[in-house]
């Protein structure tokens, strides 16, 4: 299994797919993780559904710059 870091949380599957829509068209491989199955339960409830974008450890600085440079006020980077 590949290691990963977590750079950003967002609220649903919606906004997560604009950062990895962003990402991938620089190049960066992205996984996206839910504790939620969104198709049955489309929102976020105290946290609950929350989406993780990974990368790379070797993508982060870049995929970093990107979310920097955008402003995506939802976006939780950690």
């Amino acid at each position: 299994m590949m290691d990963l870091v977590q750079i950003a949380v967002l609220p649903n599957d919606s906004e997560a797919l604009v950062i990895r829509s962003l990402l991938e068209s620089n190049g960066i491989h992205v996984v996206m993780r839910s504790s939620l199955v969104q198709s049955v339960h489309p929102i976020t409830v105290d946290g609950v559904g929350k989406v993780r974008v990974l990368v790379r450890p070797e993508d982060e600085e870049k995929a970093r710059e990107l979310l920097d440079t955008g402003s995506q006020p939802n976006i939780v980077t950690e």
